[in-house]
């Protein structure tokens, strides 16, 4: 059986950690993984978070939030929405996210909209991509500027200034 190898060093990791509580204290680095939904679960469901997770099992509904690292034993089948996304492993759906981070194991089957995307090599990514920082108001005016180079006949008489009789 193969050592797993961790995400991060020295996480503090929680299972669907709640701070809310009186007199809890968040002890977690900045950067640290706040909660892990395992390898042996599967989720039924939408999950809306608002913190980093990794998601090691498989999820079937839609997923939005801050910052998702999908492991390569991870598959969501539905929409992600996130601001940062690492994909290591399977995407079933489109995918919204600020910065994708498509790693070589990973593979996305789906429309994705992004402003920042990387792509491993041996990255699979099936579908549409779309960037969120292309100018979606290009008026007609701006195309109408530029003008036209002429055709050149190159020799073609069918293509020549018709001749006056």
């Amino acid at each position: 059986m193969p050592v797993r190898k961790p995400v991060q060093q020295e996480l503090q990791m929680k299972i669907f950690s709640d701070n809310s509580k009186a007199g809890s204290t968040n002890n977690n680095p900045p950067n640290a993984i706040s909660s892990i939904i395992g390898q042996d679960m599967a989720i039924v469901g939408d999950i809306t978070f608002q913190s980093k997770i990794q998601l090691d099992g498989k999820l079937q509904g839609n997923i939005s939030g801050t910052f998702l690292v999908l492991s390569e034993s991870g598959k969501i089948v539905g929409d992600v929405v996130a601001e940062t996304l690492v994909c290591y492993g399977k995407v079933d759906g489109n995918v919204k996210a600020d910065k994708l981070f498509l790693k070589k194991s990973g593979v996305i089957n789906g429309c994705v909209e992004t402003s920042d995307l990387s792509v491993e090599s041996g990255g699979i990514l099936n579908g549409e991509i779309k960037s969120q920082t292309q100018s979606r108001d290009r008026k007609v005016a701006d195309v109408a500027k530029t003008k036209p180079e002429p055709v050149s006949t190159m020799g073609n008489p069918a293509l020549s200034e018709p001749q006056k009789a």
